[in-house]
């Protein structure tokens, strides 16, 4: 099954089939990595037993790596390997530098809009 983002329809890198639950059965997971904007984009696609239809649940970017932590922590059995999120447009910019004093000293930080930071130096 394909998955579309930025207009493309796009082949899932990673596709689990999960197991069923007392709410849920024939469960899909399919996550891709969208080749034009760099979105991280989840699709769980699963069976309501008592609505007695598919449901079709599709996060994408942000809410997609919460979404994951989520199941993974649902289902001991899922084990996700590690894929950056965000954009490539906005990948390696740094927007700016945190100080932060502790204990008299001046902790500087750059951070990048996917959340990231890093210690740039330390100022005693």
């Amino acid at each position: 099954m394909c998955i579309m983002c930025c207009r493309i329809k796009q082949e899932a890198m990673i596709r689990l089939f999960l197991k069923p639950n007392k709410q849920f059965r024939d469960r899909k997971l399919e996550v891709i990595k969208c080749l034009k904007c760099g979105a991280l984009i989840a699709e769980l696609t699963q069976f309501n037993i008592q609505k007695q239809e598919y449901e079709i649940i599709r996060p994408k970017s942000k809410k997609t790596s919460k979404f994951l932590i989520k199941l993974q922590q649902e289902n001991e059995e899922l084990k996700m390997p590690e894929i950056k999120t965000g954009t490539k447009s906005n990948m390696n910019w740094i927007y700016g530098v945190n100080k932060e004093k502790k204990n008299g000293k001046i902790y500087q930080y750059a951070k990048n809009f996917n959340g990231q930071s890093k210690l740039v130096k330390v100022i005693e």
